[in-house]
């Protein structure tokens, strides 16, 4: 029978979760002048020994929006709302919604709203985002948007390679994957919004890409539950290490998903839709998998979603015992790395390790001198659920329940 969670340590989890929502309130950014353009923009990541910041693209802001509406869902605190709020300047700013553009409306701009290019896997971080700043706030605005990315994507679905990968704006132009390529497996995961917006309206027109799309990740696990990065990986010969893959001594260990950028969350939406008995035991063998060959220490991201989504099929599939895999590892490889009384604001309760870089980030140092915020993101996400009260809002099936 599986361990029960105390009410201590459910309470110690609510509190770091809230640690890290404030490290995206009061690591935002709030400049000195007016025409500075990355005013109100959450970070990308912080390096602490320098004070030294990169600040956040579309994705970015889809995950900070994601913590501060379940902190606010939680706490009613309005400083969540207040920095959402200016936040959504710049996050509205990247999507462009003039009807002129017929090929790219709706789609969302990677870095700033001058971007000739838009990944479509950040974009739908970002809308997802919109749809829970819509859930917590009821603005309308942030409904409208969020649906005009997933209108987007199911006009441009294509029946042979599933959802555009980019939007190109200098002219306009979408990108494809094929199915031996990098990222084709994760760049489903461009569906979560899909399952969003139907929870929130009930428009069962988005249902079928969300089906296409879950079907075209679990063609790519293998028999032992383990999940590529894509359906063919017969043609990679060389890949280096990132925070998504390359782990391992051979080609098709380096080529299993670590961090999966929530993938499970469109697997389990397509079973809670369809009740298709495929989807969640795909699901209940990754989450097998994952408890028999993880946790690694790196990528330092990856604990937080993988232990997410063995909660997460834990909950669909009845299977308590789950829980105790997730809390055996949880401190060495969640709370340990939590920033905490550092005596500064850009770092204090945002969680350390980048992997982008190699041993390090754009700036130097060790991997352990970084607040980034994907981590920060997935550890809150994780804490979330582990409380009680929570569900990891955009990189959850149940939404913000």
């Amino acid at each position: 029978m599986a361990k029960s969670i105390s009410n201590k340590d459910k309470q110690l989890f609510l509190k770091r979760a809230l640690l890290a929502a404030d490290w995206y309130v009061n690591s935002q950014l709030k400049l000195d002048r007016v025409w500075k353009g990355d005013n109100f923009r959450y970070l990308y990541y912080y390096f602490m020994p320098k004070k030294l910041w990169v600040p956040g693209l579309n994705g970015t802001h889809g995950r900070a929006l994601f913590v501060l509406s379940e902190a606010y869902k939680l706490t009613k605190d309005t400083k969540y709302t207040d920095s959402m709020n200016i936040a959504m300047r710049f996050c509205k700013a990247l999507q462009p919604l003039d009807p002129y553009y017929q090929v790219t409306y709706g789609s969302i701009r990677e870095f700033i709203p001058q971007s000739d290019v838009g990944g479509v896997l950040d974009g739908a971080q970002l809308a997802s985002g919109f749809l829970m700043y819509h859930k917590v706030t009821g603005c309308p605005d942030a409904l409208r948007r969020g649906r005009a990315f997933c209108d987007f994507m199911a006009r441009n679905w294509r029946k042979d390679v599933g959802l555009p990968s980019f939007a190109n704006y200098f002219p306009e132009k979408l990108i494809y994957l094929t199915p031996d390529q990098p990222w084709n497996c994760i760049h489903n995961a461009s569906a979560i919004p899909f399952w969003h917006l139907y929870c929130i309206t009930g428009e069962g027109k988005y249902v079928p890409y969300l089906l296409d799309s879950a079907d075209r990740i679990i063609k790519c696990q293998r028999d032992d539950g383990g999940i590529y990065f894509g359906e063919d990986i017969t043609k990679v010969k060389k890949l280096e290490f990132n925070h998504h893959w390359g782990l391992g001594d051979t080609i098709e260990e380096k080529c299993l998903l670590r961090n999966d950028d929530g993938i499970v969350t469109v697997v389990l939406a397509a079973y809670k839709v369809s009740n298709d008995e495929k989807y969640l035991n795909a699901m209940v063998r990754y989450a097998d998998w994952t408890i028999k060959n993880e946790p690694h220490e790196r990528p330092y991201n990856a604990f937080g979603i993988q232990a997410a989504n063995v909660l997460d099929v834990g909950k669909v599939s009845g299977r308590k015992y789950y829980t105790e895999w997730v809390m055996d590892n949880v401190h060495k490889h969640c709370l340990k790395l939590q920033a905490l009384k550092t005596g500064d604001p850009m770092a204090e309760g945002g969680f350390r390790g980048e992997d982008e870089e190699g041993k390090a980030g754009i700036f130097g140092g060790d991997a352990l001198d970084y607040v980034p915020n994907r981590n920060t993101c997935y550890m809150a996400g994780l804490l979330y659920r582990l409380s009680g009260k929570g569900t990891g809002a955009g990189f959850s099936v149940f939404g913000l329940g």
